[in-house]
């Protein structure tokens, strides 16, 4: 199964910049953010409105918004976390702002679904496991996300 729900508002194929819209025949094509990721984008679908799927989104990026805005962090990115900040803040896990604030810089309906797999093989607690990893994700985002609108506004 690889197309989505059609409610979500993810593209049917990446055929343009996901940042800038660009069709520039110089692009780099990503594969390995997971359907998490789109809480990040710009008007993806929210971790928590997933539902019971997995799967991955893919993305072209022109050469300059790989280069020069950044979205070069997202190469081979496989966790919203960053791993580091876990041990220092004590919390029990924290975002990795650069690879945020690269996300979000990418508009999902210029994104595509890669894979798209129900999750009705996983027994009932793991469902539920990956759904509260989804509450707690979804929430870091929202978090992150008001931290920089009052930096913003500041």
């Amino acid at each position: 199964m690889d197309s989505s729900p059609d409610d979500w508002p993810y593209a049917d194929e990446p055929t343009v910049c996901a940042a800038c819209g660009s069709d520039d025949d110089r692009h780099v094509t990503v594969e390995s953010l997971g359907l998490v990721w789109g809480g990040a984008m710009v008007g993806g679908v929210p971790p928590t409105e997933v539902g019971d799927y997995s799967g991955a989104l893919e993305f072209r990026v022109c050469h300059d918004c790989w280069t020069e805005e950044g979205i070069d962090a997202l190469d081979e990115a496989r966790t919203l976390v960053d791993r580091d900040a876990r041990a220092e803040t004590g919390r029990p896990f924290a975002l990795d702002d650069e690879k945020v604030a690269a996300a979000a810089k990418l508009r999902a309906e210029r994104v595509a679904v890669a894979t798209l797999r129900p999750l009705d093989f996983r027994s009932d607690p793991e469902r539920e496991h990956v759904r509260s990893q989804d509450e707690a994700v979804e929430a870091m985002l929202d978090n992150w996300f008001e931290e920089r609108t009052v930096k913003a506004d500041s």
